[in-house]
């Protein structure tokens, strides 16, 4: 038994392993009669509380918009395997979901899926309101019961989409939370960056700062002194401490590039311009050059051959 107290709150840092959790909800889904559900119903089960203070910050902001916004900063203190990515349009907002690690694994697909019914269950409760997306996208093909989650979401579902996405209205995401208080969510905000000060990491510093570099990659190549600041570091400290380990930044950011790169070509159907886009190039041409340098083929032909294999 996993000895958990559904009376002690949320402890954050004392996650169970994503290994752990998507090898157990393939387990789940494998004794499951037919179309597996019992994923959705966890993700529909999610409640802010169950994030601790980056849920109650999100719980008690303004707006659906400002929760998004403070998920989208402090995802990885839930999660450390996924980047949100918010992109605002005249009427609606695109909300996307990047997993960080393989997306091959039966449970980690399981995941995502339930990740759409868990986004929708914060965004109602937080709302007080009975929310819907407009339209919900899955990259992959659907293994579980699709029309159970759109009867939930109150939306369609598009899978092999390519990307793993929920589609907001603007004018959804601007309505007042039930709840919202902006002192209160400042409150936990300050609470959420103390925990992040405060989490332990085993990871090598070098493995520390090529995630950091990945996470930030869609908004171009960082700067060495926006990578120290991420982790609570000067510049002058985080480049002694990576000699210490023999780690050159600049050859850490080739490393993240190319890892990223070769995980959305094998896992996602992005167009090569927006996987460019997303690991830091401002031209398909030099992410193509840069892959070919890296991997010794083409994008399109290591895809390919990626496809093939599987």
């Amino acid at each position: 038994m996993c000895k958990l107290d559904g009376d002690e709150p949320a402890d954050l840092s004392t996650m169970v392993a994503e290994e752990d959790y998507i090898a157990l909800l393939a387990r789940i889904a494998d004794a499951e009669d037919g179309l597996p559900r019992a994923h959705i119903r966890l993700g529909a089960s999610l409640r802010c509380e169950d994030l601790g203070a980056v849920g109650l910050a999100w719980k008690s902001s303004p707006t659906l918009m400002d929760g998004w916004d403070r998920a989208q900063r402090y995802v990885g203190v839930v999660s450390g395997v996924r980047a949100l990515e918010l992109t605002r349009g005249d009427q609606t907002t695109e909300i996307r979901f990047l997993r960080l690690t393989d997306e091959a694994p039966l449970g980690a697909r399981l995941s995502n899926e339930a990740t759409f019914a868990s986004f929708t269950a914060i965004c109602r409760e937080a709302s007080g309101r009975p929310f819907s997306p407009v339209r919900a996208m899955c990259g992959h093909e659907f293994i579980g019961d699709k029309t159970f989650l759109e009867e939930y979401l109150d939306c369609t579902v598009e899978d092999r989409a390519g990307v793993n996405a929920i589609v907001v209205s603007n004018d959804e995401m601007a309505l007042p939370n039930a709840v919202g208080d902006d002192a209160i969510s400042r409150f936990f905000d300050e609470r959420v960056e103390q925990m992040l000060a405060e989490m332990p990491c085993d990871l090598p510093l070098s493995q520390q700062v090529k995630s950091e570099i990945g996470k930030k990659l869609s908004g171009g190549v960082p700067k060495l002194s926006d990578i120290a600041k991420s982790l609570g570091l000067s510049a002058r400290t985080l480049q002694r401490k990576l000699s210490e380990e023999d780690a050159v930044f600049q050859e850490l950011v080739d490393q993240a590039r190319r890892e990223l790169s070769q995980r959305l070509l094998r896992t996602t159907q992005y167009p090569l311009v927006e996987i460019a886009f997303l690991t830091g190039f401002a031209e398909q041409s030099g992410f193509t050059r840069a892959f070919k340098r890296w991997a010794g083929e083409t994008p399109r032909s290591y895809r390919l051959s990626a496809a093939s294999d599987q």
